[in-house]
């Protein structure tokens, strides 16, 4: 528990007739003690405290946060730890996100604590420190793995939590999600029913659960329209501006490049155009784009990136009324929530050009 200052001993008494002097004789105390136990100040043991508190409350004091917080046992603070982060510039879809956490706790009377992981320590290690300090009383996961250890190790200790994506153990846990395979399934339909038969796709990491969805839901599509799978046509990424860029030189500079690239972001997809103008592409002549998370900042660029969008804000919401549930009824059955995205036409995207098409080869 982080050291607060003590407040005015006056912020104590309940109608002027008790002061801090008053208890600390009673309790044969300094006034420093009980001001510090009052507080909540961990230099005061805990059996202490207890002792002041239980005075304090039977002589008509009125308790701040604080001590409601000591003596209810809760710190009133959700945890949400970052992942490692590569040397990028500003993930504003995190940034987004964690605003959005934020300003749901806040009307829950609760705080957000961001920690950032090391990355030279185990994903499990920061959630191990902060349970065993019971600095938080839940956490927020997102970017969920399909085998994930966070969860494995949340669940063993029976630690609230509720995640932003679906685990192998989702059956076990709260959990909200975006439908990212109908999602990846309706951008692929419509970039199919502008023209495009060679589609690229540049993914999110295969240890990311939300990624395999996302490709499934595109693969399925094509399969559904009788257009060829093509495995060079589908590249990695890290969810990273620098990733798109890397796959999209790959994807590009092939004899027969694709028309068209959908990305499991928004990062991505500006990566993406970033590379595809650096080699001569004209974006959306030569080459559509299509994004995924719906970031303020795809709005800004030439031309704006069509994306699937949600809410964020909502999310956020969501996320954080699932974890209150849990808080105040532990023993509730599982609750989930899986919420749907929405195409976003904005400008990134359009029919391949008749020189394209003229070259293309029918794969129906």
């Amino acid at each position: 528990m982080n050291d607060v200052k003590a407040g005015p001993e006056e912020e104590w008494v309940k109608s002027g007739e008790v002061r801090i002097s008053d208890l600390a004789a009673e309790l044969g105390l300094t006034k420093g003690t009980v001001s510090r136990a009052l507080n909540g100040y961990e230099d005061i043991s805990k059996k202490t405290r207890k002792r002041v508190m239980e005075a304090a409350t039977k002589r008509g004091y009125v308790p701040t946060t604080q001590a409601r917080r000591l003596a209810m046992g809760l710190t009133e603070t959700i945890g949400l730890v970052l992942p490692p982060m590569p040397s990028q510039p500003v993930n504003t879809f995190i940034s987004e996100f964690i605003h959005s956490v934020s300003a749901a706790l806040h009307l829950h009377g609760y705080d957000l604590l961001v920690h950032s992981a090391n990355s030279e320590e185990s994903e499990v290690e920061p959630y191990r420190r902060l349970v065993q300090s019971r600095k938080v009383d839940g956490f927020i996961i997102f970017r969920t793995n399909e085998k994930d250890p966070r969860v494995n190790y949340l669940l063993n200790e029976g630690f609230p939590f509720v995640t932003h994506g679906r685990t192998a153990r989702m059956a076990e846990h709260d959990w909200f999600d975006i439908d990212g395979e109908k999602a990846f399934r309706d951008a692929t339909s419509h970039l199919i029913k502008l023209g495009h038969q060679r589609i690229g796709f540049v993914g999110g990491g295969k240890e990311f659960f939300s990624a395999q969805l996302r490709l499934k839901g595109f693969r399925t599509m094509l399969e559904e329209s009788c257009l060829e799978k093509v495995p060079s046509l589908e590249q990695p990424g890290d969810l990273t501006g620098q990733g798109g860029e890397i796959a999209a030189q790959n994807l590009l500079k092939q004899t027969r490049p694709p028309t068209a690239i959908l990305c499991a972001n928004d990062a991505t997809a500006l990566g993406v155009m970033k590379a595809a103008r650096e080699l001569g592409f004209n974006i959306p002549e030569e080459l559509s784009v299509i994004g995924y998370d719906g970031i303020a900042l795809g709005a800004y660029i030439d031309p704006p990136l069509t994306t699937l969008t949600f809410s964020i804000e909502e999310s956020g919401k969501e996320m954080v009324n699932l974890l209150m549930r849990r808080l105040k009824s532990p023993d509730l059955p599982v609750i989930s929530k899986l919420a749907s995205a929405i195409l976003k036409l904005r400008g990134s995207e359009g029919p391949p050009s008749s020189i394209q098409n003229k070259n293309m080869e029918n794969c129906l």
